[in-house]
């Protein structure tokens, strides 16, 4: 499945992230100040708070929307956001009322760790 996202420079974080949530509801985005490696997570504290608006935070808005696949894998896409707009993205997976970095499996495709997200998350709630 191919995904687009239209981003404009008056888009909110939170917005952004909505757009996100729509095609991978076990899935979240979080922004941070500051880059991290591959198979690393970011520190709580560089995560950016609030809803500010891209233009506040991002120092190149060089595209105006975002393509990808649910193939496409986490490490692709938090390249992507990178080079579209200098932004430092984490993807989150739900795990039951957890949202868990998916550091350790930046490799797998957004469809999967949706997948995993929701499985994780139905065992919790039957264990309830």
């Amino acid at each position: 499945m191919r995904i687009t996202i239209n981003i404009q420079p008056d888009t909110s974080l939170n917005e952004l992230k909505h757009a996100f949530a729509q095609h991978f509801p076990y899935l979240k985005w979080e922004f941070f100040h500051h880059s991290h490696q591959h198979h690393e997570g970011s520190h709580k504290k560089d995560m950016i708070l609030g809803n500010p608006l891209l233009q506040k935070i991002s120092t190149h808005l060089q595209q105006h929307r975002i393509e990808f696949h649910d193939t496409t894998s986490v490490q692709d896409l938090e390249q992507l956001i990178w080079d579209a707009f200098g932004l430092s993205v984490q993807v989150f997976r739900k795990s039951g009322n957890l949202w868990l970095e998916t550091t350790v499996t930046d490799q797998w495709s957004l469809a999967y760790q949706n997948e995993q997200g929701r499985e994780l998350s139905a065992q919790f709630e039957r264990k309830k």
